[in-house]
């Protein structure tokens, strides 16, 4: 009798071994996920910090993300412009964001207006929903001043983006995510 018993509870165990190896008791899910890196597309760095392009906004129609971290101030004089900055704990600023609105202007009237020559080169540049012409500013600290000018209806915008740190994977999201 002890045999038989034996026997059955080692039938029993054997199957329930098959049925956990068959399932694999999610175990083969976990390690799956376990090995995909997930990639957040709204993340960026800038000098040590993490921000995230969270906060959907809108200027005079133009259509952009920014982080809900960064202190916004509208200027509503003779050119209407929007402006984002982030100070840092040290008290200085991390970075300078402007979009700027030109109605019924073209970029030699934007680039004037901005104190700057017209016959700078612009260099073409286009993302899945727009078309673009950027300056770049030599910055003797090897910091970032770039203007991007997008016409649209006969307005213009120009964007400038103003650091002394490597900004160019906020600066290429930003513009990637600029939408009418």
């Amino acid at each position: 009798m002890k045999k038989n018993v034996l026997f059955i509870g080692l039938i029993i165990l054997i199957l329930v071994i098959g049925i956990f190896a068959l399932t694999g008791c999610g175990a083969k899910n976990e390690e799956i996920n376990k090995n995909e890196e997930i990639v957040d597309e709204s993340l960026v760095k800038i000098n040590g910090l993490e921000f995230h392009l969270n906060k959907e906004e809108e200027f005079k129609g133009l259509k952009y993300a920014i982080s809900e971290d960064f202190t916004k101030a509208e200027h509503d004089i003779a050119i209407p412009y929007i402006q984002y900055s982030y100070r840092q704990e040290d008290g200085t600023n991390l970075l300078f964001l402007r979009i700027f609105y030109y109605e019924n202007k073209d970029n030699n009237y934007a680039l004037k207006d901005l104190g700057k020559d017209e016959n700078v080169t612009l260099v073409d540049g286009k993302t899945d929903n727009i078309e673009y012409k950027v300056y770049e500013e030599p910055r003797e600290d090897g910091g970032t001043i770039h203007f991007y000018f997008i016409n649209k209806d006969g307005n213009t915008y120009a964007i400038n983006f103003v650091s002394k740190y490597d900004i160019k994977d906020f600066e290429t999201k930003v513009i990637n995510l600029l939408e009418f």
